[in-house]
């Protein structure tokens, strides 16, 4: 089994693979699984896009999915993309036992 693994990092985007057969549901147990790592809440951005954020994230990230893209992390920061990586990979061994 793969689970979730970043496919690309490129600019201040993390791009991530899983093999769950719905797409959607594998975005949402991450944004869940981190969710209550921080103690926050998942919040729903303006506009077109499936994109969320989460409450209480020390990073700011916003969490995005598409069709074409699947999911993607953006990093408003980019000095912090080595402690995201790190965290979502955390994330990605927990989820994937």
């Amino acid at each position: 089994m793969m689970g979730y693994e970043i496919t690309s990092i490129e600019d201040n985007c993390i791009f991530i693979n899983h093999d769950y057969r719905d797409e959607l549901d594998g975005f949402i147990m991450l944004l869940k699984s981190i969710e209550g790592d921080v103690g926050g809440r998942i919040i729903q951005m303006d506009g077109d896009d499936v994109c969320y954020t989460i409450q209480n994230d020390p990073f700011n990230l916003v969490f995005k999915w598409d069709v074409k893209f699947k999911t993607a992390v953006i990093v408003p920061d980019v000095s912090d993309m080595e402690a995201v990586v790190k965290m979502l990979e955390d994330h990605f061994n927990r989820l994937n036992n």
